[in-house]
């Protein structure tokens, strides 16, 4: 588990867990989002395991509006399978999680 610090001029860190299928175009395509908003992820983590990506991504300085908007144009992607971001102290759930969490 990360502890999220903040950066160094106090905001919030933006951390993007995301498991995908394993595609020449997936980490460009994540990376993708963050280049269309002229920024440059502080951290950028991926690994292939039990035949799928993982991938983690840190961005400081997006609101938690922002972050939620950029995970869920990830989520949007055919690759994706599932993106968790944390925002802060701020936890956003995966959908799948809240799905089953009402159903109960």
């Amino acid at each position: 588990m990360m502890i999220d610090i903040g950066d160094p001029d106090g905001g919030t860190v933006s951390r993007f867990d995301i498991v995908a299928r394993p595609d020449p175009q997936t980490l460009a395509r994540l990376i993708n989002h963050f280049a269309q908003r002229a920024l440059i992820p502080s951290i950028v983590e991926a690994r292939e395991a039990n035949g799928m990506m993982q991938v983690a991504i840190e961005q400081p300085g997006l609101s938690v509006h922002e972050a939620g908007i950029v995970a869920d144009k990830m989520r949007n992607s055919w690759l994706v399978e599932e993106v968790s971001l944390r925002c802060g102290n701020v936890r956003q759930i995966p959908l799948s999680e809240a799905v089953i969490d009402r159903a109960a």
